[in-house]
């Protein structure tokens, strides 16, 4: 599944708040990741109106998680900011894919999608900041067109925070995700 830049910002906005426990800045956080500061501004009003976020006034204000990480799971804010999104399902608005709601394909993917979402949903705000601030992205040197090194921003459009492998392990179904005979299929 695909994530919106802003769900990407959102996600990356509160594993940030979640590890510094402070009020933090807008342009604190943009800066930390390299990202832009007015459209990440616009995530933190989204996320405030869903009261993942509060934001506090004053000399010594800023954002920070409106509840305790530990009650936030990643996978309840992914679902709050994507709507509810589900594979092969046509933007609103639009005529169907052509894929007929009997097809295996179908089944086999909404199946993978609950699958998804029930392991987004074991995974808590606390999980992802136990280790402190993610590392910051640092920037990658690359072969311009004149031959010579340019420096280049490392842009992410994931919502990968490290480049580690994931600390947290994949629940254990033992079922395949077809429904039919064991899984043997790694995460």
């Amino acid at each position: 599944m695909r994530f919106k830049l802003q769900t990407d910002y959102a996600l990356r906005a509160m594993v940030y708040m979640a590890a510094k426990q402070a009020n933090c800045t807008t342009d604190e956080i943009a800066s930390y990741y390299g990202i832009s500061s007015a459209h990440l501004g616009r995530v933190i009003r989204r996320l405030q109106s869903h009261g993942f976020v509060k934001a506090i006034r004053g000399r010594r204000g800023g954002v920070r998680l409106d509840r305790d990480p530990e009650t936030v799971t990643l996978g309840e804010v992914v679902e709050t900011l994507e709507q509810g999104a589900q594979p092969l399902d046509p933007p609103h608005g639009e005529p169907s894919n052509g894929i007929d709601e009997s097809l295996r394909l179908k089944a086999v993917l909404r199946r993978a999608h609950g699958l998804f979402v029930n392991y987004l949903n074991k995974v808590t705000m606390a999980d992802l900041a136990s280790e402190g601030l993610p590392p910051k992205p640092q920037p990658q040197t690359t072969a311009g067109p004149t031959g010579q090194n340019e420096t280049a921003t490392q842009q992410d459009s994931g919502t990968s925070f490290t480049t580690r492998p994931e600390p947290i392990g994949a629940p254990s179904t033992g079922v395949s995700p077809t429904g039919y005979g064991p899984s043997n299929l790694t995460y």
